[in-house]
């Protein structure tokens, strides 16, 4: 951010994304600029979008939630909307995020645009099924969040904004655990998991299970899903569990660096998706497992 040349301010979302193309030179939108500041790249121009319309939280006719992008994680882990919400677990992981100083600055669409594979909010909104919306001057795209990332640090956004997010109030009963794994309270994740489930009648009705931090991007485990899926809840044991978090950790690809080694990220994305499963059906009054029972890992 040495090199930064000019700062300038939007009012609209297409005023933004304009005064990002008009060039010249490489320009990013900003917000709170959290991560921005401590980051490498080279940069000519700031596109400020804080007056841009896009902050706050509302829960529309249909029950659907509307988060805009340029809202701080510390009004949505204060949301009574995000509250109200799954459980509330996506307000109690943004509060999760840093320190208050960085939350009441940096935004949800922030931590989901530098597209890290410890983005700390992804797999939550994964599991609740999260809708973007991304726009250019002219239109409104909107795409599930699962095919908002591309790879470590790439997005679909190719120059366009991202405006919002919508959760679907079809998840607005889901239950839904997150957890994140670091060595401090502010340092990025070794390990994130997240798993959402619907009971109707008995029935898993949908399964939902994603990891963070394993993969070049925050990943859906569909094939572990598919083993929950369309179960009655009095069928699923230990052993079934057991199974599918061991499935689940095997769709992740992690990396080996000076946090952690792949080998303990994958073991942890096992048993950290076994411990959230045994915590939503127990939601559903099934106890299916003790959270303990972990064959003696940590």
């Amino acid at each position: 951010m040495r090199d930064l040349k000019e700062y300038r301010i939007a009012t609209s979302p297409a005023e933004a994304v304009a005064l990002l193309r008009a060039g010249p030179g490489k320009g990013r939108f900003i917000a709170g600029g959290t991560d921005m500041f401590l980051g490498r790249a080279a940069c000519d121009f700031v596109v400020d979008i804080n007056q841009a319309g896009l902050a706050g939280i509302e829960r529309t006719d249909q029950g659907d939630v509307l988060i805009g992008a340029a809202t701080p994680l510390q009004l949505c882990h204060r949301s009574e909307e995000l509250g109200a919400f799954a459980g509330g677990e996506l307000a109690r992981m943004a509060g999760q995020c840093g320190n208050r100083p960085v939350r009441s600055t940096a935004t949800i669409g922030g931590n989901l645009c530098n597209a890290l594979p410890s983005a700390d909010l992804a797999p939550v909104l994964l599991v609740l099924d999260a809708v973007c919306f991304v726009m250019d001057e002219e239109s409104q795209e909107s795409l599930p969040l699962a095919d908002f990332f591309v790879g470590p640090r790439l997005t679909v956004l190719e120059g366009r904004l991202l405006t919002g997010l919508i959760l679907p109030a079809e998840a607005a009963s889901r239950h839904c655990h997150a957890i994140k794994l670091t060595r401090t309270a502010e340092d990025i994740s070794l390990v994130q998991a997240a798993v959402g489930l619907d009971v109707a009648e008995g029935i898993v009705t949908t399964a939902r299970i994603a990891l963070g931090s394993v993969a070049p991007k925050p990943l859906r485990c569909h094939l572990a899903e598919d083993q929950l899926a369309g179960l009655k809840v009095a069928d699923i044991t230990q052993d079934l569990l057991a199974d599918v978090a061991l499935i689940a950790a095997g769709e992740s690809d992690p990396i080996d660096d000076h946090r952690a080694s792949a080998e303990y990220r994958q073991e942890m994305a096992r048993v950290l998706t076994r411990r959230l499963l045994c915590r939503a059906l127990a939601d559903t009054g099934t106890e299916a497992c003790n959270e303990g029972d972990e064959g003696g890992a940590a």
